[in-house]
């Protein structure tokens, strides 16, 4: 029978806790899942594994059609996904607070629909794909300025583990 010095046998504890705390901060996931995600630009959030898509870069003001320099790029990251097979995914668009909160509702379920469409093209099945509308009702800064509101339209790509 091996006996290990105190000091070892902290060191292994230590060690052991360090490799399960890492592990846990992946989210339910495998490290190659969580590396994927993290080169994609996803970070671990309340909701789990988001990604922000600036309006700005998928649609211009006002409008839920995606821009055509972008669908190569969406449908880059739906393939990537699934290769990883992170198969369900929750999709989520915002807007700001300018206009009728009603007009805004719509704004953001037709973004969140327009991303889905992506990748339900390149393989998603439907059932594994979550579209919600959450209008301005979740802004991630107050809407105070033309900027603000800019970072709050938005469509987020959150993993379901």
């Amino acid at each position: 029978m091996i006996t290990l010095s105190r000091p070892i046998k902290l060191a292994l504890i230590l060690l052991l806790s360090s490799v399960l705390s890492a592990c846990a901060s992946w989210g339910h996931l495998n490290y190659k899942q969580a590396r994927m995600l993290k080169k994609e630009g996803f970070v671990l959030t309340d909701e789990g594994w988001s990604l922000r898509l600036p309006e700005r870069l998928l649609f211009g003001f006002d409008s839920y059609e995606i821009k055509a320099e972008q669908t190569d790029e969406l449908m880059r990251l739906s393939t990537q996904l699934q290769k990883y097979k992170l198969n369900k995914i929750k999709i989520v668009g915002h807007t700001d607070d300018i206009g009728d909160s009603t007009y805004n509702q719509i704004l953001s379920e037709k973004r969140a629909t327009s991303v889905s469409t992506i990748f339900l093209q390149t393989g998603f099945q439907p059932n594994n794909l979550h579209t919600i509308g959450r209008g301005s009702s979740h802004p991630l800064v107050e809407n105070s300025s033309d900027e603000n509101r800019a970072t709050n339209r938005r469509v987020n790509i959150i993993i379901i583990p």
